[in-house]
């Protein structure tokens, strides 16, 4: 599987994903851990636009937030890529 390395992700970017899966919970749907993402996200779109190669970045969440061999972790993971591609969409077709 792919991963993406720290250089491939701006400072600003690898730091709001940090804050994110660093946090103990930021595998739930807990309004916090949701709003932690939905900031890493924000700052993917200023800093990366609305492209994602999933896969890769998949991995690099993955192994940032220490749970490469935890299967149940990694299809949060997919889940919220999944999420991500979506609004990345979104705010690409809608100009935002």
């Amino acid at each position: 599987m792919g991963e993406y390395s720290v250089a491939m992700l701006s400072t600003a970017t690898e730091a709001k994903l940090r804050q994110w899966v660093r946090t103990e919970t930021w595998h739930t749907r807990h309004p916090l851990d949701m709003d932690r993402f939905y900031d890493f996200i924000d700052q993917y779109q200023r800093d990366h636009g609305s492209r994602i190669d999933e896969g890769a970045l998949s991995g690099h969440i993955a192994y940032v937030a220490e749970c490469v061999d935890n299967e149940e972790l990694r299809a949060v993971i997919r889940e919220r890529i999944s999420l991500a591609y979506q609004l990345l969409l979104f705010l690409e077709r809608t100009g935002r």
